[in-house]
């Protein structure tokens, strides 16, 4: 027992030290939501066209370096966060369909206005969560190729692993010395990048109420004089360009019935203006592969893909890449048009389509129906030594993830 308390002793002065010496805080959060109906969680709880209630908590531990990348951006934080989310509030039907989740994730705080009494930010975030109820424990083996008409089945999410997207707008209130109160309204996306079917996850927009507490005594007085410090324009404008060769590639699956795992992947050459420190504007050519494509005949019409090609597996298009810096760090949204498209003749209605043409909202890039002409991507990237940078890029169309895809890429 002494020496349990020595240990544990030890670790609260460490941990004392770490949140003064680097201006740690802590936050506790309860949280709200509603899940958006997207034609499968709705449906699926018998309430067609309901917004279906969610509600959790979240603990979150956010640091304040004195980095010159987080100075750029206002004096932001970075922290880690674990969130907790009950994801049915409201009894339907005879059983709990939907379950928990528990999503570990990494976040930014970044401040659009700060004052003496009032904070304003963006807390973007990215990491993994874990969901209690899959399509595969609420399903027996032989419910499973009748999903559409059996009850009781989840048939939103397929994997027990999935990815977290939360995107917050922050308020912050500081009430006395070393205490905050917060509120928060945000979107959280779930859903596991195409890996394994069936995918459509969960889109919860919510609000929540928190409590930040700040350790360091003298919190306030240093954040007064890192807020100082300014950068004339001149120093922040990266008077250059770059150009990269990012290469990217990873599993996916179609259709929950064929249950075929299929290679995908991607090339992308582009070009960008640093027209600040913060933020670059490119433009690039997307070369796509998708194994899926493949002569494939199988019983099932909607992945029936009898006398294709290996020439239907590639798609070309080309995309707007605006982008944020922070530090060695990117990440940007993607807008592109595909010029190169053969499978968009074999889906659908399988009439020709030129370039641009009508879709179907809600179902783009489901089996059966057309990609459609647009395509979005959200990158990651973090540069290395030797012009080498990591990859992380999510491929969609509109409402429908694709496919999460890593690789190496190379700047000049």
């Amino acid at each position: 027992m002494p020496e349990m308390r020595k240990i544990f002793v030890t670790l609260f002065l460490l941990g004392t030290f770490t949140a003064y010496a680097l201006e740690v805080d802590y936050r506790l959060s309860l949280r709200a939501g509603m899940i958006m109906p997207d034609g499968k969680v709705d449906v699926m709880m018998g309430q067609k066209g309901h917004w279906i209630p969610a509600a959790g908590g979240e603990f979150a531990v956010t640091f304040a370096p004195k980095w010159q990348s987080l100075q750029e951006w206002n004096n932001a934080r970075v922290g880690v966060a674990l969130s907790y989310w009950k994801l049915n509030c409201e009894k339907f039907g005879s059983a709990d369909i939907m379950g928990h989740a528990l999503a570990p994730y990494a976040f930014a705080e970044i401040p659009l206005y700060k004052s003496t009494h009032f904070e304003l930010g963006l807390r973007p975030g990215i990491g993994c969560s874990f969901i209690t109820k899959t399509y595969f424990n609420t399903a027996t083996p032989e419910q499973q190729y009748e999903i559409l008409q059996a009850p009781n089945i989840n048939r939103s999410v397929g994997s027990v692993f999935n990815y977290y997207f939360p995107e917050a707008l922050y308020f912050y209130f500081p009430i006395q010395k070393g205490w905050t109160v917060g509120l928060t309204a945000g979107w959280y996306h779930m859903s596991n990048g195409s890996i394994q079917q069936p995918n459509s996850g969960y889109n919860i927009f919510g609000g929540e109420l928190a409590v930040r507490y700040q350790p360091s005594e003298t919190s306030s007085q240093n954040s007064d004089e890192r807020t100082t410090k300014e950068y004339s324009f001149d120093k922040l404008r990266a008077k250059h360009c770059e150009i990269e060769f990012a290469f990217s590639g990873a599993p996916r699956q179609v259709y929950y019935k064929d249950k075929q795992t299929f290679f995908c992947g991607e090339m992308q050459v582009a070009a960008y203006w640093r027209a600040h420190r913060i933020f670059r504007l490119g433009g690039g050519i997307d070369a796509f592969y998708d194994g899926a494509y493949i002569d494939r005949p199988t019983k099932f019409g909607k992945t029936d893909l009898t006398g294709a090609t290996m020439k239907d597996c590639w798609r070309v298009g080309v995309s707007v890449q605006p982008e944020f810096v922070m530090g060695h760090l990117t990440a940007g949204f993607h807008f592109g048009v595909y010029l190169y498209d053969p499978i968009k003749n074999r889906e659908g209605d399988k009439t020709k389509k030129g370039i641009f043409y009508q879709y179907d909202l809600l179902n783009a890039g489901s089996a059966g129906y057309p990609d459609g002409w647009l395509y979005t991507q959200v990158a990651l990237r973090y540069r290395l030594p030797y012009h080498l940078f990591v990859h992380a890029v999510m491929k969609a169309h509109l409402t429908k993830v694709e496919f999460v895809a890593f690789g190496l890429g190379v700047y000049l």
